[in-house]
């Protein structure tokens, strides 16, 4: 009898289990570590799943650590242009978001990139064959790059999942169906919007138009390479309208409320770990005075290769606090200038890796001196700490101007790094302004008590997707509009025309009527 319940007990799991192909090409570790989270989470619940890496970048790691894995290697195009990114990504103090020259320019080198990457997926014999004869019940992938979208075409899924590993930007508008809201949401590289500003509004609108030139070439490579190949290829946003659900990586409770739909589902936060207690080393460095700062820049900003004056500035700001340890994510601890800043300040500690996630969820932490990527944001937002946000490129400008709107810190301009003044003066609001740190742990407790988490909802969704496929209820008809129907502009002519006929109706009747009594006056003159 026991074995009977055993046996019922795994076929109702088998039952279950579905099979899942996550799109995870290695050429941002952000974004693997997202798609790796949603796999892992996955195969946590028992799902059946495979994740397909194109290896666009060597240098980077997988996102995934429990999924199965099928590499695509890179092609000696991919490794050469990966070399040109890396030297583009080091001079950030240098790059300027709204430049439309240097964008452009960067956006075109970075989407061909990938659609090299994509290329090579495409040439790998026996792959597309091989995945579409798996018989997918969903497929995820991350709308950044947009080969992946394209694939779903041909390994065909039962269900697509499109996601974003930030907020959506550009192109992900229309391909996802939601309203850009330009007069109150803010572009990616706006830190803020002042809604009654008509500067502040028009600078936004640049900052989308410059968004969009930047994805295009994404968007117009993907659609060219498939449509030379594949003649039945329908187009990236006609894929995209036609997907079950899309995941964004936002926290709703942080974020900009913007006009949403229910085929949008808000998984912000799945990557959070349950924290671990800090090693002996971290723990000594965290007892030795009342306050600790954390200062990191993420994984591609590596301040060990900033300009030496930035450096020598936040040396300087860091011993004007002798009463509070700073822990700084410096990623060569044994050179020249670490050897010697750290003889001369007692306060500073510098790790080459910091184990962020367990830093921030300790008691004795004060406040958080960060690049204000998503990931970091959102990890701010969950464990209560206030923070101080230097953004250095793409949402991080966004990211920063969201948690400074919800009085959780402030945002801080990278160049001004370079002036020990300002940055001191920024620091010492962030360590004694008491409402930062209220604000953050009311944020915490709230998210902490939603209804549901990002976890149930990440799995009930890709569940749902597995069993019944899209529906077409979910399905938005302004998909399927042009813009002059999507903006009533027929009508709206219509009645401008109509108007413009009632006027001259009436000008001219109240024309007729003057003339009548004016020669009836002169008759009787």
């Amino acid at each position: 009898q026991f074995s009977l319940v055993i046996g019922a007990f795994l076929c109702f799991s088998l039952a279950q289990s579905y099979k899942i192909l996550v799109f995870a090409p290695r050429y941002s570790q952000s974004i693997n570590n997202f798609l790796g989270n949603i796999a892992d989470t996955l195969v946590e619940e028992g799902h059946d799943v495979t994740t397909l890496i194109p290896i666009a970048h060597p240098k980077l790691r997988d996102g995934t650590h429990k999924s199965k894995k099928i590499y695509v290697q890179p092609t000696d195009e991919v490794k050469q242009m990966a070399e040109a990114i890396d030297s583009m990504e080091a001079n950030f103090f240098a790059y300027n978001d709204f430049n439309p020259f240097t964008s452009i320019a960067v956006g075109y080198t970075y989407h061909s990139w990938i659609n090299a990457e994509c290329n090579g997926v495409v040439d790998e014999p026996g792959l597309i064959s091989k995945l579409k004869d798996e018989q997918y019940d969903v497929m995820i992938v991350e709308t950044f790059e947009a080969c992946g979208a394209a694939l779903s075409h041909l390994i065909k899924p039962k269900s697509l999942i499109t996601s974003t590993a930030s907020v959506p930007v550009a192109w992900m508008y229309h391909e996802f169906g939601l309203d850009l809201t330009l007069s109150y949401n803010p572009n990616m590289f706006m830190t803020r919007l002042h809604i009654h500003s008509i500067w502040s509004r028009l600078a936004n609108i640049y900052a989308e138009v410059l968004s969009h030139l930047m994805w295009s070439f994404s968007r117009s490579q993907i659609n060219g390479l498939f449509r030379e190949r594949f003649e039945d290829f329908p187009g990236l946003q006609e894929i995209c309208s036609r997907a079950a659900y899309t995941f964004i990586n936002s926290e709703t409770l942080v974020d900009y409320a913007v006009p949403t739909f229910n085929r949008v589902i808000y998984i912000g936060g799945i990557g959070a770990k349950e924290p671990k207690k800090l090693d002996k080393e971290l723990d000594s460095i965290f007892s030795l005075r009342n306050k600790t700062v954390l200062m990191s820049f993420g994984s591609v900003v590596a301040t060990n290769q900033v300009p030496l004056k930035v450096k020598e500035s936040m040396v300087e700001v860091v011993s004007r606090f002798p009463e509070v340890t700073f822990l700084w994510k410096y990623e060569s601890p044994d050179d020249e200038f670490a050897k010697k800043v750290l003889t001369s300040t007692a306060n500073l500690h510098m790790i080459k890796w910091t184990p962020q996630n367990d830093i921030l969820a300790d008691d004795r932490m004060t406040a958080f001196i960060t690049h204000g990527g998503m990931s970091s944001t959102q990890e701010i937002a969950l464990r209560g700490k206030p923070g101080l946000f230097v953004p250095f490129m793409g949402d991080q400008r966004r990211n920063a101007g969201m948690m400074e709107k919800n009085g959780v810190g402030r945002a801080f301009d990278k160049n001004d790094l370079f002036d020990a003044n300002k940055f001191y003066a920024a620091v010492k609001d962030l360590l004694e302004n008491e409402s930062y740190r209220q604000n953050a742990e009311r944020i915490s407790s709230m998210i902490k008590k939603k209804p549901f988490s990002a976890r149930e909802s990440l799995v009930k969704t890709v569940e749902f997707a597995a069993e019944f496929g899209p529906s077409p209820a979910l399905r938005p008809q302004s998909l399927d509009m042009n813009w002059i129907e999507y903006l009533n502009v027929d009508i709206v002519f219509i009645v401008i025309m109509l108007l413009l006929v009632l006027g001259s109706v009436v000008v001219r009747s109240v024309m007729i009527v003057i003339r009548n009594i004016t020669g009836a006056k002169e008759k009787r003159d």
